[in-house]
């Protein structure tokens, strides 16, 4: 068939072969195809005829396919190209086979399967086979490696011009030779007026910039000596102003030739802040009293310490500033103070403590001791690794504060992007990805390079106000730029940053971006907030002072400025005041004073808390505080008083120094005035041969009264009993009050013999007691307080006032014991006697912890069958060394002590896991058991009471209708509504409750009627004598009947004989305890008496 010349040759394809079978055709030249696969190059040969293509092993691993194992299908050579590259790569094809190849190798990218993006070079000349066919025979290399770095090569020159164009600062690139200014940038015109073409082409010299000509050698010498970071100049602006600039730069080269670049800052508006900031601070130093105070910052790498002059002069170094090691900083501090030092800082660094204060001395040369406290602030780096510490230095004697600014000192940066003093950051747009930042934005804002390229600045919370990023981008969109915008953002640790941002749109790789200038102006805020705040604070501090404050001249002592507080002082109005002098006001009381205050002045050159007298206008004395400082005003010298009214604080001073001596209620001696009086009798009367005796008065059962009719009445019956007490004693003895109703008389003087000192004492001592016990009327109420006294004797009884009192409390506790209204005399026995409870009360303490305490259960049993229906839980002591302990003997010490709390849980808490291990063991049935527990009234006036119950039966799982609390009229009398609220909660959760030992006090019928009570106890008083005495039947009778009528259940206690078992069912009471059925049981035993079941009912 003939050959059409229309026909198009196919586009080149790779059919599925192994590329073993191409280099076969190498076979003649074997060295070359190793050293082509060897240098990563593949060989290829296309034949335009048929399309086909052939390729070298080391051709196909270019494509990203392996070259040890054959192709599986065809493969398009189209299809390797991704579909954007997919048009320039056929325009090739057209114009290879329409007979005009280009000269030069192509370059395109290609898809691996895996699919990433290679750069391919394919080099190849065409020619003709034997049979005049043509063919393409080349090379292929991968170049994805030189692209990007070619590619990057050209972001980085986009983004430097672009840096050097939008700089904030001016920025110049010059001749070194000759001085003449090669390029400037936009913030040049702006900051010094000239434009792109008045500059170009011109020296600094020739357009007479430069204020100072000495201050360009300085320059071109910093330069020189790669120095120039920071220059501080005058420099001329068009209009012949000058202007504060800081220069940077340095010298480049630009095509051959050496230029030098350079960055000026305009700092004029800085600087006059600074000297504003300066002025306003000395002012305020003339005002307040000022406090010397150093400071110090310890890079830690480097062991270098920056200190301020006042540190290092605190340190007895040169009153300079101190900039070395750090050893030889502290070279003062003693050895050991260095090591407790160094401790702290040990403890900062490893996160055992939070804060670093510490208190060491400083030895001067001249061998002077100074105390120093210092207290500092550790700094971590990102790692969390200590890099700096930073801290202030007081003299403890005159304890100061003087803050000192840190300036940090600016890097060099190797080229204009890196050289920017300000933060520089490129971020895409509209998505805000950040591309790249200079270290000044790291520096500023605390992330580093890796920490924040590739990241959306929003998820960095960089911006401290949303809002705020919209308006400045939409204002971005329409004006295509922004110029000295203020916002503010925040660092890496939250803190805010005010800055005047800058910003530039660019194109990148066909990325939007845009180049955004940071300047911090926080600290220029801050120093006008801080200028405004100090001028406020001298007026505010000023006029709205309570004391009367004045400025006078000091050599014709006239007024040049009073505030409201002297005008309230002496009673003049400030129009009346200013332009005239104190002399003619009058307003010193003594003159004699005001003359010691001037002497004082010119001696010491200021007064401090000098107390003196001054007048009111109404002729009124008052005593004034006063403090005088020398001040200069407009170049005159004027003097600044300060006067308080110190008259009130006088008087409160004499109150309390009353009050620390004397009871606030009774105005009678306290404790401390007491002691004071005994010491000197003591003395007194052992000088003198003479007697003296102390009697301890205790009013008895005072608390009723405070409970039941309230403290007020018993403040009442306190200040009746104090005057009773003055009326009786001589002049020259002492009544005091210890506290409560405590109440302490001293008599003094006593002769003769001992036998008539106890006589005469004795008699003083029934005196008062029944002048204490007679009646009262308060508020319509007739009290009888009766008390009980303890005497000692002074010295017979003690050599020290704490002898006398203690045993005079001891006598007063015999007198208590002995129930109560009497009176004892301290004898030695009753010392034996204290020391035994006291002992008691140890072992007491003791017995909880060391397991000495045992339950036991006596049963309660049901009298028509004999079965057992409920148990009461009893307290055992069983002491280490004397055996069992009665219950008499120690339960009333537990009360009187407190422990009654601790060991009261702990009956209740094992009272109730015994009770539920019983019915685990099916011993007792839920229904039909009840145990018991006494509670006793201060568990009960716990606050937490019925929260303790409730924790004892969810610990034990008892349930709560098992439990049944037995209380005493000692818990009613107490509280009676806040009694009843505790009982029905406790009835709300199931719990029931028992009367103890009802009929035996004045108040159980009193309150009966009120109280949610379930079981009346029948006390075993009324059991015992029950068959012999009809007035103990007649009282259970009554008990009976009235539980009754009150729906109440009942049982007898103490039940010990037949009959009076029978008695008491003849009466309709059928349960009881006692020790006709059993005596208390340990569990163990009690548990046997439960499996045996019944026991027999008595005949």
């Amino acid at each position: 068939m003939a050959k059409s010349s229309d026909r198009r040759p196919p586009l080149p394809f790779i059919p599925a072969l192994d590329p073993a079978e191409f280099e076969n055709a190498w076979n003649d030249a074997p060295r070359l195809l190793r050293a082509l696969n060897g240098a990563k190059l593949g060989t290829w040969y296309w034949d335009i005829e048929s399309g086909r293509v052939s390729w070298s092993r080391g051709a196909q691993a270019l494509f990203g396919l392996d070259p040890k194992q054959p192709l599986e299908k065809r493969i398009d050579y189209i299809e390797l190209i991704p579909e954007e590259d997919r048009p320039d790569i056929l325009r090739l094809f057209e114009q290879l086979l329409a007979g005009n190849p280009s000269n030069r190798a192509f370059r395109h990218r290609i898809r691996w399967p895996d699919g990433s993006l290679h750069w391919l070079e394919i080099s190849g000349s065409l020619q003709l086979d034997a049979d005049g066919k043509q063919r393409v025979i080349g090379v292929i290399r991968d170049i994805s490696n030189q692209q990007a770095r070619e590619q990057a090569l050209r972001s980085s020159e986009e983004k430097f011009a672009q840096a050097f164009n939008y700089s904030p600062d001016a920025v110049v690139i010059t001749e070194k030779s000759s001085g003449r200014f090669i390029e400037i940038n936009a913030g040049f015109e702006r900051q010094f007026g000239w434009t792109s073409e008045q500059t170009l082409g011109r020296t600094s010299l020739e357009m007479g910039i430069w204020a100072c000509l000495k201050d360009r050698q300085r320059m071109m010498d910093a330069v020189k000596s790669n120095t120039l970071n920071g220059l501080e100049v005058p420099l001329y602006h068009r209009d012949g102003s000058i202007r504060r600039n800081l220069l940077f730069g340095g010298e480049i080269t630009l095509d051959g030739i050496p230029c030098l670049v350079l960055s000026l800052r305009d700092i004029t508006q800085q600087r006059q802040q600074e000297r504003d900031l300066h002025d306003s601070q000395e002012r305020l130093n003339l005002a307040l009293d000022s406090a010397d105070l150093g400071t110090w910052d310890w890079h830690i790498p480097s062991n270098m310490l920056f200190g301020s002059a006042r540190a290092s002069k605190l340190h007895g170094l040169e009153d300079e500033p101190f900039h070395d090691d750090f050893r030889k900083f502290f070279s003062c501090v003693p050895l050991e103070d260095r090591h407790a030092m160094r401790k702290h800082f040990n403890n900062l660094a490893q996160g055992l403590t939070e804060d670093y204060q510490v208190t060491y001395r400083a030895v001067y040369g001249n061998k002077e001791v100074h105390y120093l406290e210092s207290t500092a602030k550790l700094y971590r780096d990102a790692d969390g690794k200590p890099e700096r510490m930073a801290g202030i230095l007081i003299d403890i004697s005159e304890r100061v504060r003087r803050e000192q600014r840190l300036a940090a000192s600016e890097a060099k940066f190797a080229n204009l992007f890196q050289a920017s003093p300000d933060p520089v950051a490129l971020t895409t747009l509209p998505d805000g990805v950040a591309m790249e930042i200079n270290s000044s934005f790291s520096q500023a804002f605390g992330w580093q390079p890796e920490e924040i390229i590739g990241r959306r600045m929003t998820e960095l919370n960089f911006w401290a106000d949303l809002d705020v990023r919209t308006a400045l981008y939409d204002k971005l969109e329409r004006d295509k730029s922004l110029h000295n915008e203020v916002a503010d953002y925040l660092d890496k640790q939250g803190r805010v940053i005010t800055c005047v941002v800058s910003t530039r749109p660019l194109l990148l790789n066909n990325q939007p971006c845009i180049l955004t200038t940071f300047r911090d102006i926080s600290e220029r805020q801050k120093a006008q907030a801080e200028l405004q705040a100090s001028q406020e604070k001298f007026a505010l501090a000023f006029h709205s002072s309570p004391d009367a404050i004045t400025i006078t001249e000091r050599d014709s002592g006239r007024y040049i400025e009073v505030n409201e507080g002297f005008g309230r002082l002496t009673g003049y109005n400030i129009d009346e005041v200013i332009g005239r002098s104190a002399m003619e006001l009058n307003v010193w009381a003594d003159l004699a004073e005001r003359d010691a205050m001037i002497q004082r002045l010119q001696r010491d050159g200021h007064v401090y808390h000098m107390e003196m007298h001054g007048k009111h206008r109404d002729g009124t004395i008052k005593l004034v505080e006063v403090s005088v400082e020398p001040i200069e005003l407009n170049n005159t010298p004027c003097l600044l008083l300060t006067a308080r009214d110190i008259s009130e604080l006088k008087e409160a001073q004499a109150q309390v120094q009353h009050l620390a001596y004397h009871d606030s209620l009774t105005n009678l001696p306290n404790r401390a005035l007491l002691l004071d009086r005994l010491t000197q009798q003591i003395a007194l009367l052992k000088r003198h041969e003479l007697r003296g005796a102390l009697l301890f008065i205790d009013l008895d059962h005072f608390k009723h009264i405070n409970d039941s009719l309230g403290h007020p009445v018993g403040d009442a019956v306190l200040k009746l009993v104090t005057a009773r007490l003055e009326s009786s004693v001589r002049q020259e003895d002492t009544v005091a009050r210890l506290g409560g109703d405590e109440f302490v008389v001293l008599i003094s003087g006593l002769e003769g013999k001992r036998s008539k000192v106890v006589q005469q004492v004795r008699a003083l001592a029934e005196k008062l007691r029944h002048l204490l016990a007679e009646p009262m009327l308060l508020d319509g109420h007739q009290l009888q307080v009766t008390p009980s006294i303890g005497i000692a004797l002074v010295p017979d009884h003690g050599d020290t006032p704490s002898d006398v009192l203690k045993r005079a409390d001891i006598a007063l506790y015999r007198a208590k014991d002995s129930g109560r209204n009497c009176i004892q005399l301290f004898r030695n026995t009753m010392q034996k006697a204290a020391s035994e409870r006291l002992r008691l009360e140890n072992d007491l303490r003791l017995a909880l912890a060391r397991g000495e305490f045992e339950l036991y259960f006596q049963p309660q049993v049901d009298a028509r069958n004999n079965q057992i229906i409920g148990a009461e839980a009893l307290l055992r002591w069983m002491h280490p060394t004397l055996g069992p302990q009665s219950p008499a003997l120690f339960i009333h010490v537990l009360e009187e002590s407190g422990l009654i709390l601790e060991v009261g849980a702990w009956v209740l808490a094992e009272a109730c896991h015994a009770c539920a291990r019983l019915i685990e063991k099916g011993m007792v049935n839920a229904a039909q058991f009840s145990l018991c527990v006494n509670i006793s009234p201060r568990q009960f006036r716990q606050h937490d009471f019925v929260d303790r119950v409730e924790s004892s039966l969810t610990n034990s799982n008892l349930p709560p209708q098992m439990l049944k609390l037995e209380i005493t009229e000692g818990i009613v009398i107490q509280n009676i509504d806040d009694t009843i609220a505790k009982m029905n909660r406790l009835k709300r959760l199931g719990v029931t409750f028992a009367m103890d030992d009802f009929g035996t006090g004045y108040s159980s019928l009193t309150y009966l009627k009120r109280l949610p009570v379930d079981v009346l106890k029948i006390d075993q008083s009324f059991v015992r004598d029950a068959t012999l005495d009809a007035n103990d039947a007649e009282i259970i009778r009554a008990i009976v009947a009235m539980a009754r009528s009150l729906g109440l259940g009942m049982i007898a206690e103490g039940v010990e004989q037949v009959d009076q078992l029978e008695f008491l069912q003849q009466q309709g009471c059928h349960h009881y305890q006692g020790y006709l059925f059993s005596r208390p049981l340990p569990l163990q035993q009690f548990r046997q008496l439960l499996h045996d079941n019944r026991i027999p009912a008595p005949l």
